[in-house]
């Protein structure tokens, strides 16, 4: 009678767990293609992540992460959400079998859309970013998300979006979209027929060969189904910029010239292309320089070709190298192969390769007569710990330099190679979408020259903020991130020998972006008994100024005993963009840096008017 009663307990217990946990569940996966991760809480209700796998089911709490796949997760009562590319979502809280109480996910960061099917008077679907909620009752649309903000757009029925910190309710339409940062930008706005063909491109596709839905759902729910990667060639774009044109007057050389230009940029898949097309004249006839030969002639076409972004496995650009970083940029930090003339075209090489754990990010100022070469070589020891060489060659950073003799140029002789080479080593502590922390040490040494090392060094973000702080001790001789954007106007530098005094000091840099159209950034660094060095920026673009499309401004000092745009140390730049009617845009451009050859203020200036066709 005993083993009865306790059989008969066990049975219980266990069907009703069974039960319970069905009652429990949330979703599962319907389609899955590419690389994709789930993270289920262990018996210390720390989130193990592991491999998303077809037919797993998620529970309240749960989260899922896409890298380069994506996913379908279909819940009990039909409603499906697909994730793309690069997209973080945990399930906060779900409904019960009964269909009773509210549904919310949290959508970290990337794009989704979400199907959702009718709901009962006392609950509701929510999808919940950083800045909104947007509360469904039976609709279609597609919300994607990063720190900042982001977009809504609206397929089919109504979604309210509820701004979290000040509770203002907007309501979106099917055929609306809307934008969302700290605050609400505007109305809701009506897409035109291009735009929605173009999300029912993106988004449709045939179901991966693995999922399991029933045919007669295939059928019913092709438009939201994740594309196998086979399929998603199809989806690439075309886009970027797309066409315009621009005439006015641009200063090269201390000559000043009149411009005309056809502007494009072309995106497709992970090729991307910027075309800058200009022809420049005065009143002694057409600069024929820019067109002498095969390689001036596309340099006068292209602006950069491309392929990939910066992050992935493959990233190749060749062409105007504006903002390239190497590691944690001890040696390369924001290195410009044009420098302050923003009117040159430059064949620079930029170059990043990750295989497994090894990997490689490298650039050249320009293919053609390659002077500079930097590269970095680093190992992933461990998932969290990374450790990297780096190397710099500059074999003769006089070429091309002269100083002015009347109207004569007189080309400096050459000068010996500069050469650096560094060590890095990195650790990282904490990485999720609001709070990242990255440990590092750096080392640096110039050939013939002094040494110098960062240590320690912090730097990732946190929520809107990113941030990078060093405690740094160099030898006097020796300057931390030497090849920067204005490195190619004030080379060649004269190098002391080696030895020299020990200077300790601290780097930081702060930046921002509060809201998707505004970004600021700020960096300081000084060492003992030295003067301190300060940097700024703020960049706006956007449609809150009336007849001000953008406004960019920025400033860099080294030695600073007070502020002054007159000192030999003084890097500075504007620019404005003013709307003179719909699809017009009048853009002023000035920048400004001291060139130690001539001993004379160098200043490059652009004035045109902006076409959109």
């Amino acid at each position: 009678m005993k083993r009865i009663i306790i059989s008969a307990l066990l049975f219980y217990f266990a069907y009703t767990g069974i039960i319970l946990s069905q009652e429990l569940s949330a979703a599962k996966i319907t389609a899955l293609s590419g690389v994709a991760e789930v993270a289920k809480p262990d018996e210390n209700k720390k989130q193990v992540w592991s491999p998303a796998k077809l037919q797993m089911i998620l529970n309240q709490s749960d989260e899922v992460r896409t890298r380069e796949g994506r996913i379908e997760l279909t819940f009990d009562d039909g409603s499906r959400i697909n994730l793309k590319e690069n997209t973080s979502l945990s399930l906060i809280k779900v409904q019960d079998k009964e269909r009773k109480g509210d549904t919310l996910v949290k959508l970290w960061i990337g794009q989704i859309r979400a199907k959702f099917s009718i709901q009962k008077e006392d609950s509701t679907f929510q999808v919940q970013t950083k800045n909104i909620v947007a509360a469904v009752k039976g609709t279609d649309f597609i919300v994607d998300a990063d720190t900042n903000g982001g977009f809504l757009r609206v397929i089919e029925g109504i979604v309210a979006l509820i701004d979290i910190l000040t509770k203002k309710e907007l309501f979106v339409k099917a055929g609306e979209k809307a934008s969302y940062a700290g605050a609400f930008q505007g109305k809701p706005e009506e897409m035109n027929k291009e735009e929605k063909d173009k999300l029912e491109e993106e988004w449709s596709g045939k179901k991966d060969q693995k999922t399991e839905e029933p045919k007669k759902e295939e059928k019913k729910n092709t438009d939201t189904a994740v594309a196998p990667p086979k399929e998603e060639k199809k989806t690439y774009e075309k886009g970027g910029d797309g066409l315009g044109g621009s005439f006015g007057a641009v200063s090269v050389d201390g000559k000043t010239y009149y411009m005309m230009s056809v502007l494009f940029e072309l995106t497709l898949g992970k090729f991307g292309a910027g075309f800058d097309m200009r022809l420049l004249w005065n009143d002694d006839g057409i600069k024929e320089d820019d067109w002498q030969n095969w390689q001036k002639s596309l340099q006068s076409i292209f602006k950069y070709v491309r392929y990939g972004v910066k992050g992935e496995p493959v990233y190749l650009k060749l062409g105007v190298l504006d903002d390239s970083t190497l590691g944690h940029g001890f040696l390369v930090i924001r290195y410009s192969n044009i420098g302050v003339d923003i009117y040159k075209r430059v064949f620079g090489l930029e170059l990043d390769i990750k295989e497994g754990a090894f990997g490689f990010e490298g650039l050249c100022n320009d293919v053609s007569w390659g002077r500079l070469y930097a590269g970095r070589l680093y190992y992933d020891i461990l998932p969290n710990l990374q450790a990297g060489l780096t190397g710099v060659y500059d074999y003769n950073p006089a070429k091309d330099k002269y100083n002015l003799s009347g109207l004569n140029k007189i080309y400096l002789p050459a000068q010996a190679p500069f050469v650096a080479y560094g060590a890095d080593l990195g650790y990282s502590l904490i990485k999720s979408e609001l709070l990242s922390i990255l440990i590092y040490a750096d080392y640096g040494v110039f050939r013939n020259g002094g040494e110098g090392f960062a240590l320690p060094g912090l730097m990732g973000n946190i929520a809107i903020f990113d941030y990078q702080l060093e405690y740094r001790s160099l030898q006097s001789n020796f300057d931390a991130g030497i090849f920067d954007y204005s490195y190619e106007d004030n080379r060649p530098r004269t190098m002391l020998p080696a030895g020299g005094n020990r200077l300790k000091g601290v780097f930081g840099q702060l930046g921002t972006n509060p809201v998707p159209w505004l970004r600021l950034v700020a960096g300081y660094e000084q060492y003992e008994g030295q003067r301190p060095y300060v940097r700024g920026e703020a960049a706006y673009k956007g449609n809150f100024i009336p007849k001000i499309s953008e406004v960019a401004i920025g400033y860099e000092q080294r030695d600073i005993e007070f502020l002054t745009l007159k000192s030999p140390d003084t890097v500075a730049y504007a620019r404005v963009g003013m709307e003179v009617s719909p699809g017009v845009v009048f853009l002023f451009t000035m920048r400004q840096t001291y060139d130690l050859t001539q001993d004379k203020f160098k200043r490059s200036t652009i004035m045109v008017m902006q076409m959109k066709f």
